[in-house]
C-alpha cells in the first residue's frame, strides 16, 4: 500500500519548483534594453549591396574621381566597395592626370581614398608601369606599397633611358617620381640609342629619383655593361650624364672590376680593386682611387689614382708618386 507525503510538503515543493523555473527562464530571455540595443545596432549597420556586371563611378566635389568596370561589386553603404576583376581609372583632379589600374580583386575605402588591389595587379601612368601580387594605393598621400613579384617599367624623364626593376617589395610616390625597392633588386637601364649599350644591375635596396635622373643602390651591388663586371657595397648612377664629361656612376666600398679584353694573344682578363670607382660614360673610362690596384696576368700596377679605359689595353697612372710594380714571367733559356 502506497503512502503519500504530507499535503503541505507537496505544496511547498511545487512552489519551489515553479519559482526556480521562472528565474531560469527570465535569465535566458534577453531584457528589453538588450533587445532595443540590438535593434538600434542593426538599423545603424550599413547593408551590403551586390551587383553583377557594372560600371562604377565615385564622385568628389561633383566631379568623377574614380571609375571602373567590374564583373561584380559588393558595396557597404558609403564606406567600402569590393570588386571582382576591376579595370578602372583614377583622376588627379588638381593635376589633370590619370592612372589606370587592373587586378583580380579590389577593395576601395571611399572616405579614406585607399585602394587595395590583389592578384595580377597592374598600375600605369603616362611614363611608368607598376605590377605586383599585392598593391595598396593611398591616393591622398600619393603612395603605393607593393609586395610580391614587384616590377617597375618606365622611362627616365631626362635621359629617356628605359628602366626596368624587379624586387620583393616597393614604396613609390608616382606623382613625385620617387620609388624605393627592397629585397633581391634586379634591373636594367637601356639607352634610347641601342648602340650606346645596356647596363644591368643588382642590389639589396634601390632608390630611383625620376625628377633628377638619379638612382642609388646599396647592399651587394653588382653592375654589368658590355664586357665588364663590377661589384661594390653601394653605387650612385646619374643617367643624365651619360653623354657628358661628367660622372655617370660612382661605386664605393670594396670595389672590384673584372673585364675581358681582346688582344693579339687572345682574350685577357683585367681585374681592378679600389675603395672608389668613378665611371664616365661618354669617355668610356673608369677612375680608381683609395689604394687602387690593377692586375692583368702576372702584371700588377699600384698607385694613388689609376685610370683604365674600356676595351683598351692601356692604364694611366696619374699621380707621380705612384708605385708601379710589373711582374713578368721569366723567359726560358
Amino acid at each position: 500500500m502506497m503512502k503519500f507525503r504530507d499535503p503541505k510538503s507537496i505544496i511547498i515543493i511545487a512552489i519551489y519548483f515553479v519559482s526556480n523555473s521562472f528565474i531560469i527562464f527570465s535569465g535566458l530571455r534577453p531584457g528589453e534594453d538588450e533587445v532595443e540595443v540590438k535593434k538600434v545596432a542593426k538599423s545603424l549597420a550599413p547593408e551590403f549591396t551586390k551587383i553583377s556586371g557594372l560600371e562604377y563611378f565615385h564622385l568628389k566635389n561633383s566631379l568623377p574621381q574614380m571609375s571602373l568596370s567590374a564583373q561584380e561589386m559588393r558595396s557597404q553603404g558609403e564606406e567600402i566597395a569590393e570588386f571582382e576583376y576591376p579595370r578602372g581609372v583614377y583622376s588627379y583632379q588638381q593635376k589633370n592626370k590619370t592612372i589606370k589600374y587592373s587586378a583580380d580583386q579590389a577593395i576601395y575605402k571611399k572616405q579614406k581614398e585607399i585602394l587595395n588591389l590583389d592578384g595580377d595587379v597592374q598600375i600605369s601612368s603616362e611614363d611608368s608601369n607598376y605590377s605586383a601580387d599585392h598593391l595598396k594605393y593611398f591616393f591622398k598621400k600619393d603612395l603605393i606599397i607593393g609586395k610580391g613579384n614587384v616590377k617597375f617599367d618606365g622611362l627616365d624623364l631626362k635621359s629617356n633611358d628605359h628602366v626596368m626593376i624587379q624586387s620583393d617589395s616597393m614604396r613609390a610616390n608616382p606623382e613625385a617620381k620617387l620609388s624605393r625597392f627592397k629585397g633581391n633588386v634586379q634591373g636594367s637601364m637601356e639607352r634610347q640609342k641601342k648602340y650606346e649599350g645596356k647596363l644591368t644591375f643588382a642590389s639589396q635596396e634601390m632608390q630611383l629619383d625620376g625628377n633628377n635622373s638619379y638612382a642609388h643602390l646599396e647592399g651587394n651591388v653588382r653592375m654589368k655593361r658590355d664586357n665588364y663586371d663590377i661589384t661594390a657595397g653601394k653605387a650612385d648612377m646619374y643617367m643624365e650624364n651619360f653623354n657628358k664629361s661628367l660622372k655617370y656612376f660612382i661605386l664605393n666600398d670594396d670595389v672590384k672590376v673584372s673585364e675581358k679584353l681582346q688582344s693579339t694573344e687572345g682574350v685577357k682578363e683585367r681585374r681592378a680593386f679600389a675603395e672608389r670607382l668613378e665611371g664616365f660614360g661618354r669617355d668610356q673610362k673608369m677612375v680608381l682611387s683609395g689604394a687602387p690596384r690593377v692586375e692583368m696576368g702576372t702584371d700588377v700596377i699600384k698607385g694613388y689614382r689609376i685610370t683604365i679605359r674600356e676595351n683598351v689595353d692601356l692604364i694611366e697612372v696619374d699621380d707621380a708618386m705612384s708605385d708601379v710594380q710589373v711582374k713578368r714571367k721569366k723567359l726560358k733559356e
